[in-house]
């Protein structure tokens, strides 16, 4: 999904935007606990899987011997071999096991579809298949080879745990959150079902909690720096900016950062107005093996620039275009606001806000932009017709209400301010915005 700028577009620079959902750590699929759930899947369950032959279980105890040797290519090669493997979903169901252990992955998931093709019921065919398919990041798929492995009797922790993680990747965090608490019923001691329990957390409004789950994990797992990366983004949140930058500190000297950990670290230490140290630690960012992905990038540069850290916000700018081919469109949006903020080319900027708008005129964002711009041009008129075109686009509709509210607000227009504010208000009840309505509800009665 394109990554939406409203930070730069209202012009907020005080609160962080929450942390994309973790990848699972590639050391989850070395950790003991799944090894020893993956392992378990080789043993026979007759009750709920097909039945084997004698020649077939022959095979299989062979096989299993060879493993026990941790011969794993030597019992490859055997089922492959074999002309039993093209008439026996259990030997296939191997031999997706056998694959999966090699990491070929594709050729796993191949062997375990021919499996439950041939048994629609086979159990550990739909856990084991749902497992590669989340290695090769098809979450959607999986989902549904875990919730069908759920129905057939499975309650291990590792398919609760991964059902959590590919919830948490749809945003279904409440979903995600009792997965991940089910996981943690067998194997409580799994970083990876801790951490993600405090992602949900996070997007619960429940972020202390999640502060202190992740420090297990940071203690558990000092060498993902992930997790402190995704502590200091809550605690951001929280507002506790110098405790997010002692979480960060340790594993920048360690040099255990990628380029949005320290990405992340140069927008507090701007934040806490070290723009020197800020400035040191973006050259890090972008020397860094892992370079800095555009999320954050803008999310610095919205910070920068509520800040008037012109500078600092061209740098990255520079620092993020690529050196070659077209530039991103998020960029060309951050830099044509930019100008505009800056004063230094607001003309340029917003011919730049037009050509976006021609290449997408749905573009919420932009139409938000250039609203925003008419409107500081003294052009009110203008402004409304952009507005008005925003609230007709989902991401910026609440906005573009509110904006055309104040619009009628300085126009004296109060009872289609009112209007406006309650078109916002079916989409985003309560807050401030009720406040904002409460206020503006007293103008219009003292107007009458």
């Amino acid at each position: 999904m394109m990554i939406r700028y409203w930070i730069l577009v209202l012009g907020y620079g005080g609160v962080a935007a929450a942390a994309e959902p973790l990848p699972l750590t590639t050391s989850y699929w070395k950790d003991a606990s799944f090894q020893k759930s993956f392992n378990g899947s080789y043993r026979i369950e007759a009750r709920i899987e097909p039945s084997v032959s004698t020649e077939v279980r022959g095979l299989l105890v062979e096989v299993q011997a060879l493993m026990e040797k941790g011969d794993r290519k030597s019992a490859l090669a055997k089922v492959k071999g074999s002309s039993l493997t093209a008439k026996s979903a259990a030997l296939r169901f191997n031999l997706g096991n056998l694959y999966f252990e090699e990491g070929e992955m594709e050729e796993a998931i191949e062997a375990y579809e021919s499996a439950i093709k041939d048994y629609p019921s086979f159990r550990r065919a739909h856990r084991n298949l749902a497992m590669a398919q989340v290695r090769m990041e098809e979450l959607d798929k999986a989902l549904e080879h875990l919730i069908e492995a759920m129905r057939l009797g499975d309650s291990d922790g590792a398919t609760y745990g991964l059902l959590g993680y590919c919830r948490l990747q749809r945003g279904e965090w409440a979903s995600a959150l009792q997965a991940y608490r089910m996981a943690q019923l067998t194997e409580p001691d799994t970083a990876e079902w801790k951490a993600g329990v405090a992602q949900c957390l996070q997007h619960l409004d429940a972020r202390e909690e999640a502060v202190v789950l992740l420090d297990e994990v940071i203690r558990q797992r000092p060498e993902v720096a992930s997790y402190p990366s995704l502590q200091a983004s809550i605690l951001m949140e929280l507002n506790r900016q110098e405790d997010a930058v002692k979480t960060l500190e340790l594993p920048r000297r360690l040099a255990l950062l990628d380029g949005d950990g320290l990405l992340l670290l140069a927008d507090l230490h701007l934040r806490g107005s070290r723009g020197d140290d800020a400035r040191l630690i973006v050259d890090e960012a972008f020397d860094a093996e892992t370079k800095p992905t555009a999320s954050r990038v803008i999310s610095v540069i919205a910070s920068a620039m509520a800040l008037k850290e012109w500078e600092l916000a061209e740098k990255l700018l520079e620092k993020a275009k690529p050196a070659e081919g077209e530039v991103p469109r998020e960029l060309r949006l951050a830099e044509a606001r930019l100008k505009i903020d800056s004063a230094k080319a607001p003309e340029e900027g917003a011919e730049e806000l037009v050509a976006l708008l021609k290449e997408d005129p749905t573009d919420g964002v932009v139409l938000m932009s250039l609203g925003k711009y008419e409107k500081s041009s003294g052009k009110p008129g203008q402004a409304e017709l952009y507005f008005e075109r925003a609230t007709a686009v989902e991401e910026s509709a609440v906005d573009a209400w509110v904006a055309l509210a104040r619009l009628k607000v300085e126009d004296s227009r109060f009872g289609a301010a009112l209007k406006a504010v309650d078109r916002a208000l079916a989409l985003r009840p309560g807050g401030d915005l009720q406040t904002y309505r409460d206020s503006l509800e007293k103008l219009v009665d003292a107007a009458q």
